[in-house]
């Protein structure tokens, strides 16, 4: 036996179905937050090395956490001491955070190796330069 289903009541059905949808996406205004790369657990201990840029060539010595958080700072750098998160995103190694003298964020950025993290390094306040660090 068919049951005839009368066309105001499709209507309001597909209407409801809408409603629903549209209504069930979060819109609260919250940002979300990206996705999170990877901690690899081989990168974490001391990395020593040397940091260069704008104030020349200084030392280097940066603490991965298994945390996902990053220290780094120099015996008597001119460089300000940094504090960040960092991850591996496919085949880089990235962190990011600011330098405890004004709060300027910076970026490092190296192709993924367990033993040499070799790459650059770029800050808002327009300074760059590169980096090298060899696990401890």
């Amino acid at each position: 036996m068919e049951r005839k289903v009368n066309p105001s009541s499709k209507f309001l059905l597909i209407l409801t179905a809408i409603t629903c949808i549209t209504c069930s996406s979060s819109d609260d205004g919250t940002k979300e937050e990206p996705p999170v790369g990877k901690i690899d657990q081989a990168l974490v201990g001391t990395w020593v090395g040397t940091i260069d840029g704008g104030l020349g060539e200084a030392e280097i010595i940066i603490d991965l956490n298994s945390d996902g958080t990053m220290s780094g700072e120099g015996a008597d750098s001119p460089y300000c001491p940094l504090t960040a998160k960092w991850e591996v995103q496919g085949t880089s190694f990235i962190a990011k955070g600011n330098d405890t003298c004004d709060g300027t964020s910076v970026t490092l950025t190296a192709p993924y190796s367990q033993t040499l993290l070799m790459g650059e390094w770029n800050a808002s306040s327009g300074n760059n330069g590169a980096f090298s660090v060899k696990k401890e």
